[in-house]
């Protein structure tokens, strides 16, 4: 069966406002039945039994009752039962010395309190022993539920004689009745309560319903106005901040993409240009030249492509590559300046490394140095120092070349997505270090020498 939603705030506050309520008035209800009530029917058959007692020890019958008179004995009456030989019964009403006998009913009187003798009768068919003291009965009769007790008294007739005193045990459901009228007026101002609560939530939470829309049509105005300091104002706190990365992150994708556009559209305008040349026959050297200024081109293009669709996948890619192994930052280090030596033959090279293990994926490891060590490459002029040492339970790699110094307006971004170097070159090699280094919580910075740079990479050991 399909549950009740309320679209109101004020249905649903109201809800819980009855449930709750109910539960209580249900709990109420609950234990007045079942402990209240049976409090209260100890309590008469202690005081009926206490009256009981009185009785028989004061041996006088003939006195009026006036234990009625009191609370728990409201319409209690007592009467004695009389067997003589010939087990014929008798029932004498208390300062009502008139004998009974039981096919005489219908010509009897009702006796006090409203009781017939019918009824007397039936509680003296209880009487079963010769002797008994003080036994206790809880019995109905006629639909109405009787407390009574039985003792056997001395008497100067022949036969037995016995005393019954008994109660009505009527129960008093003003309590309840109370509880429940309660309940229904809470219910009525529960309601109340929530309409203005309701409206006191629903109010910032409309606001902040519009403001997630403006956010979400990239509507980037003004900040909404924090009014509170409980959840709602930290929840609007955190929308705010939400807003100004989200507002950040589209300026960025318009600056990466105009950037990036242009980047690429350079080098395709230079192939086309020079493959337009040669179809007419028109270019400035020979063919090969030519064709070589193409490939240098498509070369670079290429390049760039993959750096891009690299830096888009490499999130998922890290996530989702479990493949970390033990890493010989001495061996991978030898390895990679290997490679790059032979690119520029006039760089001399100083490497002072030692032999520190991390663990990691190799391949992206691998490429976080070597986009490191190319961007060096690209700057050095003579020299290039690569150190490994180990610090701090970090292996620290610091990666120094002695070309033009950063401008210190640039040093802290050029890890971003959109920098460009001072000669107007996009690239993304540091952009994408940073994003490895950073996964294997590690740490990259550029420091300004006194002539050139050193670029420090901080793996965790």
């Amino acid at each position: 069966m399909k549950s009740f939603k309320f679209k109101s705030l004020t249905m649903r506050i109201w809800t819980t406002f009855t449930a709750i309520i109910l539960i209580i008035i249900c709990s109420i209800s609950l234990i007045y039945l079942v402990a209240i009530r049976r409090i209260n029917e100890n309590a008469k058959i202690q005081d009926l039994k206490v009256a009981h007692d009185i009785l028989l020890k004061s041996d006088n019958f003939n006195q009026p009752n006036r234990f009625d008179e009191l609370r728990n004995l409201k319409g209690s009456d007592h009467f004695i039962v009389k067997i003589d030989d010939s087990k014929i019964s008798k029932i004498v009403g208390i300062n009502k010395r008139k004998d009974y006998l039981p096919h005489q009913e219908k010509d009897i009187p009702p006796l006090p309190g409203g009781n017939d003798i019918s009824m007397k009768i039936w509680m003296s068919s209880f009487i079963k022993d010769d002797n008994v003291y003080q036994k206790q009965f809880k019995e109905s009769y006629n639909n109405i539920k009787f407390l009574f007790i039985i003792s056997s008294i001395e008497g100067n007739t022949t036969g037995k004689s016995y005393l019954i005193s008994y109660m009505p045990n009527m129960h008093d459901n003003s309590l309840l009745y109370l509880v429940i009228v309660i309940g229904i007026i809470f219910i009525a101002i529960g309601f109340l309560t929530a309409k203005v609560v309701a409206n006191y939530i629903s109010k910032p939470l409309k606001e902040l319903e519009d403001y997630t829309v403006r956010i979400a049509h990239k509507d980037w105005k003004e900040p909404i106005k924090v009014k509170t300091d409980d959840e709602i104002g930290r929840l609007v706190n955190s929308m705010n901040r939400m807003q100004k990365e989200l507002q950040q992150a589209d300026e960025e994708e318009k600056m990466f993409l105009q950037s990036i556009s242009h980047d690429l559209k350079t080098p395709v305008m230079v192939i086309m240009s020079h493959a337009e040349a040669i179809i007419d026959g028109v270019y400035i050297e020979s063919v090969e030249k030519t064709a070589e200024i193409i490939k240098d081109e498509a070369i670079s293009l290429e390049k760039k492509i993959k750096q891009i669709l690299y830096l888009n996948t490499l999130n998922y890619v890290l996530e989702n590559n479990s493949e970390n192994i033990e890493i010989n930052l001495y061996d991978l280090l030898l390895h990679i300046t290997s490679r790059f030596e032979v690119v520029n033959s006039k760089i001399e090279w100083n490497l002072d490394i030692d032999e520190i293990i991390i663990s990691g994926n190799v391949d992206k490891i691998q490429v976080s140095i070597e986009n490191i060590l190319e961007n060096g490459l690209r700057y050095a002029e003579e020299k290039i120092c690569v150190t490994l040492k180990e610090e701090n339970s970090f292996a620290v790699l610091e990666i120094y070349n002695d070309g033009p110094n950063i401008t210190e307006e640039h040093i802290d971004h050029i890890f971003d997505n959109l920098y460009k170097d001072k000669t107007g070159n996009f690239g993304l090699g540091l952009a994408i270090s940073k994003k490895i280094i950073d996964f294997y919580k590690g740490e990259i910075f550029a420091i300004n020498r006194y002539k050139g740079v050193s670029f420090i990479i901080k793996f965790p050991i």
